[in-house]
């Protein structure tokens, strides 16, 4: 008897199979959870608005495949929130700085 022509039983062949798909769906989890906390972190500098948005759904596929994926959704959230917050204090100014203007050009000196 060869032991190069060693098979191994089926339920092991199966069993092997079913680690192989976890381990892929495991990693595919793992760049969602890390893709979502990259773009959490940079939502809290730049265009909040757009970023937390994205790293909120990649936090949710990250979820599905079974893997935490706190940070990017909390740092998401808080991107999108201070980009909201970042918008409505530009338009508060620049409704403020027209109306400003507008009043000094009545002025009479």
């Amino acid at each position: 008897m060869s032991q190069d022509s060693y098979t191994p039983p089926p339920a092991q062949q199966q069993q092997a199979n079913v680690y192989t798909q976890n381990s892929v769906e495991q990693l595919q989890g793992a760049q969602h959870a890390q893709t979502s906390m990259i773009l959490g972190i940079l939502s809290l500098f730049f265009i909040g608005i757009i970023l937390g948005p994205i790293a909120i759904s990649k936090a949710k596929k990250a979820e599905q495949l079974h893997t935490a994926a706190t940070v990017g959704k909390v740092t998401g959230w808080i991107g999108a929130i201070l980009g909201v917050v970042g918008i409505v204090v530009a338009i508060i100014a620049i409704i403020a700085m027209v109306g400003t203007a507008g009043a000094m050009s009545q002025m009479t000196y």
